[in-house]
């Protein structure tokens, strides 16, 4: 009975609530209603469901809060493995992109979104010790302002699908840089190009997260069902969000991923093969199936080719091979690292898709969150270019950087 006011007394066994007005619509009422005793107030709620009408007095009962999804322990755990986390990442991150900017060895066009990764990270990083004060946080935001959690929010979906767009651009160009001749990767990977595919990274995971709440669907900012900085479950339509998050970052780059590294492993397969044929030849630099030269780039993100051309004459069949060597040496790091990137953030995502799997929500964002701090380990151990400027930089050796670059070089001018 839409409109309808109804005003009784109601006895309980654990109150009596007097003087309650409320408006009943579609079974359920949504009015303040205040118990009083001794016209003490003494029992409030918003949400009361309507079950019963006898005699125009309207019986109504309590909601029952429902409980916290995770202990105040559980959240405790959380919070200092995501600080862990967020210096690990920060660490990491930093020195990934201080090599690249110390090294002009390392000015690659696939190095360009090597680094692009790691300022992906290190942004995502940021998020984390707002995300720990979040959840440490008993039902509300403890701030007095709530733009920190928005901030950290936005950091923490935009980073998550950046990392995922960045590891699809960096397959994509393994693909294209070992399988196509160099005229054909030239065109692909010329300076704006790249300059537009690094800002996609960006650009595309922002209007996945910003778009849907635009359009009324879902919301972002702490969400005090799960004590987050993240979308707000608690929204009509979060499930909507959820889904348009989990469609829009996860899928389109798994499988560019996927295909590229598919395409490449049977590509070097082949090559690797025709290439023992090769082996009595003489003249002639390693050549792919396509006809283009397999070589590691050296030169600057300026010049459009990553393949520095070397005569004939002056490559010997032990440079070639070690020069194939490399470049597969590369090809399987970067694997890894798409390969433990998958194993780290599936779950998360598909949990998104799953509107059930909301316990299993946060423990898969904290498994997500450990790439960022995952990738520059890898670099460290495995990336043979990477792995040497990196040493160099944690042991402040860094006249023996391999290529320094300008401002390196006059540092260390200065340092003489």
């Amino acid at each position: 009975m839409d409109g309808s006011r109804a005003q009784d007394c109601i006895h309980g066994s654990h109150y009596e609530a007097c003087d309650v007005s409320f408006y009943i619509k579609d079974s359920n009422t949504h009015s303040d209603i205040q118990c009083t005793e001794n016209n003490r107030p003494y029992y409030s709620a918003y949400n009361y469901t309507y079950t019963s009408t006898i005699m125009n007095a309207t019986t109504v009962l309590p909601v029952t809060a429902s409980p916290p999804l995770y202990s105040y322990q559980a959240r405790i755990g959380l919070g200092c493995v995501w600080v862990t986390i967020s210096i690990l990442g920060l660490i990491g991150n930093s020195l990934v992109i201080w090599s690249v900017v110390l090294s002009k060895k390392l000015r690659t066009v696939t190095n360009a979104f090597v680094v692009n990764l790691s300022l992906v990270d290190f942004w995502t990083s940021l998020s984390y010790p707002w995300q720990a004060v979040a959840i440490l946080s008993h039902g509300s935001w403890p701030l007095a302002t709530e733009v920190p959690c928005y901030i950290a929010a936005v950091q923490f979906y935009t980073g998550l699908g950046g990392s995922l767009y960045s590891l699809a651009a960096i397959a994509f160009n393994r693909f294209m840089l070992v399988t196509q001749k160099t005229e054909t990767y030239s065109r692909w990977y010329s300076p704006g190009k790249v300059s537009v595919m690094i800002a996609a990274t960006w650009v595309i995971p922002s209007i996945v997260f910003f778009l849907p709440p635009i359009l009324g669907i879902g919301d972002f900012g702490y969400d005090p069902q799960d004590n987050t900085c993240s979308d707000k479950d608690g929204h009509p339509r979060g499930p909507e969000y959820n889904l348009a998050q989990s469609l829009g970052l996860y899928p389109i780059p798994m499988l560019i991923i996927v295909s590229s590294y598919t395409a490449l492993y049977i590509h070097l397969k082949r090559h690797f093969r025709k290439q023992k044929r090769r082996r009595a030849q003489q003249g002639s630099p390693a050549q792919d199936v396509d006809g283009g030269t397999v070589g590691e780039s050296t030169v600057s993100f300026t010049v459009v080719s990553e393949s520095s051309p070397v005569p004939a004459n002056d490559m010997t069949q032990g440079i070639r091979r070690e020069i194939s060597r490399q470049q597969l040496a590369i090809t399987k790091n970067l694997f890894m690292v798409f390969f433990i990137f998958f194993l780290l953030m599936s779950p998360y995502f598909i949990s998104l898709a799953i509107p059930s799997s909301g316990t299993f929500a946060l423990y898969g964002a904290t498994i997500s969150m450990l790439n960022s701090c995952v990738n520059p380990i890898i670099y460290t151990a495995k990336h043979p270019q990477f792995k040497l400027v990196l040493r160099n930089i944690l042991r402040c050796r860094y006249s023996q950087i391999p290529e320094p670059s300008d401002w390196l070089k006059s540092i260390l001018s200065r340092w003489k």
